[in-house]
């Protein structure tokens, strides 16, 4: 039951401020009891047509707003020009996107939110796409191949596909305990057998200067060693807002061009 919804503000984008909005909502989870702040940005659509729309995932300490303004700053043009909805939910600074014993993250992303949005938005549920970058495309990954029916597409944008490593310095052992051998069933690599016959597009980038290259190389390499299709790219770049600004639009790109063509 969602027990509160602030659609208040819209933007104002420059020339833009009559076609475009992006909406400051508080979504509720019922399995978390709790609001979680979510922007939703979208065209005018006067004719009420069912529009593609790509649920973004915030990186370690990220939210929304923070999404808007500094790590994909052209969402707002690039939803009125391709006439699609990106959804922009509060990740909790490091939740990594899972059902933890307090924390039911994976939960809300694929069945609270994904259920709110398509019934208070023009939603096309066929052209779904869950896309992130570094926490949040190890969110991507992970609730994409554990919920292929609701999402049609995964884009990861220098995503962590092994948080074990380095999981008690990124808040793991908060959510998941102290004992990295519990933390191996919760991370992307471990999906991995899951999109064996999965029919979704699927996206990987990493740039060349990232710390994670290693991590998604590997991954890239079990994708081809399992004949999984998947589409791999890798550009000059670091673990950082100029890399993944960038790569963020090739992905968007892209998946308009699948919706294109995607009955």
């Amino acid at each position: 039951m969602i027990k509160s919804l602030f659609a208040i503000v819209v933007m104002c984008i420059g020339t833009e401020m009559f076609s475009q909005k992006v909406d400051s909502l508080n979504i509720y989870s019922a399995s978390m009891k709790k609001d979680i702040k979510t922007l939703v940005v979208h065209p005018s659509n006067d004719k009420n047509m069912k529009l593609p729309t790509v649920y973004i995932l915030h990186g370690f300490t990220g939210y929304p707003k923070r999404t808007l303004t500094q790590d994909i700053p052209s969402l707002v043009k690039l939803s009125k020009e391709m006439q699609m909805i990106f959804v922009l939910p509060d990740g909790n600074y490091d939740s990594w996107y899972i059902d933890s014993p307090n924390l039911k993250y994976e939960t809300f992303i694929a069945k609270e939110l994904t259920g709110f949005i398509q019934k208070k938005y023009s939603s096309d549920q066929s052209k779904t796409a869950l896309m992130g970058w570094s926490m949040g495309g190890h969110g991507a990954l992970y609730i994409g191949a554990r919920h292929q029916d609701t999402f049609s597409a995964i884009g990861s944008l220098c995503g962590v596909i092994d948080f074990v490593p380095f999981g008690k310095e990124y808040g793991v052992a908060k959510l998941l305990g102290e004992n990295p051998e519990k933390w191996i069933s919760y991370t992307a690599i471990s999906q991995i057998d899951k999109l064996k016959n999965s029919r979704q597009k699927i996206l990987i980038s990493c740039g060349i200067d990232d710390l994670l290259i290693a991590q998604n190389r590997k991954f890239h390499e079990q994708l081809i060693s399992m004949n999984i299709p998947h589409i791999y790219e890798e550009s000059p770049g670091a673990h950082d807002a100029a890399y993944w600004s960038t790569a963020a639009v090739t992905q968007i790109f892209q998946l308009n061009q699948f919706f294109q063509n995607h009955d």
